[in-house]
């Protein structure tokens, strides 16, 4: 699962919004232009039929391996950018079922060269298939994906450890005035 970012670069308004696994930003993205014929109203869809596609910047923000830190990662997002959140906008007709959404299957004329490999590569060279075109909009790779994930950890304990050296700032220079009051009273009760 994934958490995405569209900038509309014209009014810097950020929109954020959530994908499945194996759905790319820019697929989502397409989703989105797609249902725009559909008529739906929402402020996002106005936006994008008065400024159109082309001004839309979509980038990752990150990846997230179960729906808790899904939503984490999507609250983190509107907050930093002063989002708006594309959750629940509909994509579909009202009503359109599951079954109907499934991908047709394209007919195609078989070469008896194409026959030999997908008998002899089974599954395994389905599920290839399968990833290379993934590749497109994502990472491409597992070791990359993990790579974006330790960078965004590394910078979750950055701005940990920069919080804590602010508390820390702060309880000193607290422990310094308090230290000042008190020397300053107790010079008073001598007097």
């Amino acid at each position: 699962m994934i958490v995405f970012t569209l900038i509309n670069e014209v009014t810097d308004d950020v929109w954020v919004g959530t994908a499945r696994e194996g759905v790319s930003p820019e697929a989502r993205f397409r989703q989105f232009q797609d249902a725009l014929e559909l008529g739906i109203e929402h402020p996002f869809y106005k936006e994008l039929k008065a400024f159109g596609p082309d001004v839309f910047e979509v980038s990752l923000f990150a990846v997230a391996e179960d729906p808790a830190e899904l939503k984490m990662l999507v609250e983190e997002a509107l907050e930093t950018y002063g989002g708006k959140s594309l959750a629940g906008i509909k994509t579909v007709r009202p009503g359109t079922t599951k079954a109907a959404l499934a991908p047709k299957p394209k007919s195609r004329a078989r070469s008896s060269s194409a026959g030999k490999v997908s008998t002899q590569g089974g599954p395994r060279s389905t599920a290839k298939v399968v990833k290379e075109k993934l590749a497109k909009g994502r990472t491409g790779s597992a070791a990359k994906e993990r790579k974006i994930k330790e960078a965004i950890e590394a910078e979750k304990v950055a701005m940990a450890a920069a919080k804590a050296k602010r508390a820390a700032e702060e309880a000193d220079e607290m422990k310094a005035i308090l230290a000042g009051l008190d020397a300053r009273g107790s010079t008073l009760k001598k007097r």
